[in-house]
């Protein structure tokens, strides 16, 4: 059987290809790949990040893994706190967002990738570090995705003088696009956690440093955070569609009842879908009542969901399918990073309680020792027969389940093929406005529509992999830069 991958970067692909070829499993190569991701894609994933997957064994069993960050047990006084806003220029706009150790979630990334190892790897985790390590001693140069994410997050890199020259130049410049990025911290940290395991990162030296720095330093973090810290494995949400089965990620996920949501209610036309994004976008505004909507449009579901915060940013995905048919579509996040880096790693930890718009009483109003929530989509669609046939998964912050769903109207309401699908132009509903590609057959007048010309970042990174039983396409977005590979 044929192989696949599609990614948010070619050396995140490169390396689950080194692993698929030396006869690892779709689990190894996921593990070696998100390992890669803290050199090749420094913006979105991190030791001190965190993620959601979906996992199928050959066997056909699809488990959701929740790796997601945890608020903290207690929030300390708020005397010298170190929370302070950063703003973003994102051109034609800035948003502003909080960072420093105030803003700081317990990170999952590395609990994530051991539980995964524990449940399903075949190479050891010495040898799964080995890709990633000889990356961040020998460089990786910053292709255009990156360095646009490295221009926007400028004013977080020069939060942590002793990462500078990381990220800038000898003159005091941001690094550009074909500069090399080296992590020579990185590097010791992978060797010293694949010796010591999740425990020397959880209930040793580094959480215990982490905690030391952010109760001196205005943190909420502390040992107890850390060593209490679990990964969840859940069912996935599943709904049937189009004489096939459609697998999410159930809570804290609110991006799987989304794009349930979404394919509910559209039909045929691109009109019909446009208004499905436009009712679920209103049904979701109240976190509540999520649940009360999900299953009214989708009776008998085993979504499990419980409001709290959420945090949208900073995201990228990869998909990989082996030679067995193992599975795993995987999405990690840091959000914008916090400006403060683990000492002596050069892993950035999370922003994820500094996106205080999200926070209806403000910040610090979040509930602790609470799953945050996210809408991260990795997802799956089998046929009835329970054979995979679509793999996929986006960055894209709030679009990220209506972009995926998109995709999936395309492929199987349109009948267009997997490439067709994933350009063919979007539509999104936020804030009283659709913003459309041009190109989108929508026929509804509408006041404050705004059209874009080309295929946009906006819209989401869609990478995925199809396979009927006839052809195996995989598909990285050019939204996003995304790059594929069958093999």
């Amino acid at each position: 059987m044929q192989q696949a991958i599609s990614a948010g970067h070619e050396t995140t692909l490169a390396v689950a290809k080194e692993i698929l070829l030396a006869k690892g499993n779709a689990f190894d190569a996921a593990i070696a790949a998100h390992f890669t991701m803290f050199i090749a894609e420094p913006c979105m994933a991190s030791a001190g990040g965190n993620g959601f997957a979906l996992t199928r064994t050959a066997a056909g069993d699809i488990q959701f893994f929740d790796f997601f960050c945890q608020t903290p047990i207690n929030k300390n006084t708020l005397n010298g706190l170190d929370f302070y806003p950063v703003k973003i220029d994102f051109g034609s706009d800035s948003e502003t967002f909080h960072v420093g150790l105030g803003a700081a979630a317990v990170p999952g990334s590395i609990a994530g990738v051991f539980e995964m190892h524990r449940k399903f790897g075949t190479i050891p985790m010495k040898e799964l570090v080995q890709p990633a390590i000889q990356l961040a001693k020998e460089g990786v140069p910053l292709d255009t995705f990156q360095a646009f994410d490295f221009q926007l997050l400028e004013p977080i890199f020069r939060q942590d003088p002793n990462v500078r020259g990381i990220f800038f130049k000898g003159d005091g410049k941001i690094k550009e696009e074909g500069d090399l990025i080296q992590m020579s911290g990185m590097a010791d940290f992978l060797t010293f956690i694949s010796m010591e395991g999740e425990r020397g990162f959880y209930q040793g030296e580094i959480a215990k440093k982490i905690a030391e720095d952010s109760q001196q330093r205005g943190g909420f973090l502390t040992r107890a955070d850390f060593e209490n810290y679990q990964v969840n494995v859940l069912d996935p949400l599943k709904f049937n569609y189009k004489n096939r089965h459609i697998y999410l990620p159930n809570g804290p996920s609110k991006g799987g009842a989304i794009l349930a949501m979404m394919l509910s209610q559209a039909n045929e036309n691109e009109s019909s879908l446009a208004l499905a994004i436009e009712k679920t976008q209103r049904m979701v505004a109240d976190e509540s009542k999520i649940k009360t909507h999900l299953d009214q449009l989708v009776p008998d579901n085993n979504f499990n969901f419980q409001p709290s915060v959420s945090s949208n940013r900073g995201t990228s995905h990869f998909n990989i399918l082996d030679r067995w048919g193992n599975a795993v579509s995987l999405t990690s996040s840091i959000g914008e990073g916090c400006g403060y880096f683990i000492p002596d790693t050069n892993m950035q930890l999370n922003n994820m309680l500094g996106e205080i718009f999200l926070l209806p009483d403000g910040a610090h109003s979040w509930e602790p020792d609470t799953r945050l929530h996210s809408m991260m989509t990795p997802t799956m669609v089998t046929q009835k027969n329970g054979d995979l046939e679509f793999i996929a998964g986006s960055g894209g912050a709030g679009r990220i389940p209506f972009a995926i769903g998109q995709v999936i109207f395309q492929l199987y309401e349109k009948q267009k093929n997997l490439r067709q699908s994933t350009q063919h132009p979007r539509v999104h509903f936020q804030e009283g406005k659709f913003q459309i590609e041009r190109g989108f057959d929508f026929s509804l007048k509408k006041e404050n529509t705004v059209f874009w010309e080309n295929l946009a970042m906006y819209f989401g990174g869609v990478h995925s992999i199809f396979n009927d039983g006839k052809k195996l396409e995989a598909v990285g977005d050019v939204r996003r830069f995304g790059v594929a590979e069958v093999f």
